[in-house]
């Protein structure tokens, strides 16, 4: 499972070892059950910056030569594009729970 995550680049680090720790009981009740389960976080700055966990999973599924660098520009450019849209729609009351 690859978990998709995009935190303030200052808070990548922390936000990778949370998203592990999340996801722990379900792999392991999965394994028991006899499946194969891995969680793979990645995390990708707010403001576009690729962090080191979309690299490792790029080399994970085998994307390499201009595709790697395709996808890791197009993740990059949807995080900022989406982190732009969450803030300009930050005042308006359905992204806010009541």
């Amino acid at each position: 499972m690859v978990e998709l995550t995009l935190p303030y680049e200052s808070r990548m680090e922390e936000a990778h070892a949370f998203k592990e720790g999340k996801y722990l009981d379900s792999t392991k009740e999965l394994k028991k059950g006899g499946y194969v389960a891995k969680v793979m976080p990645v995390e990708i700055g707010a403001r576009g910056f690729v962090g080191s966990s979309a690299y490792c999973l790029r080399r994970k599924l085998s994307i390499c030569g201009n595709k790697r660098t395709k996808a890791l520009r197009l993740l990059a450019e949807t995080a900022e594009n989406s982190s732009r849209w969450i803030w300009s729609r930050r005042n308006e009351r359905l992204l806010h729970k009541d």
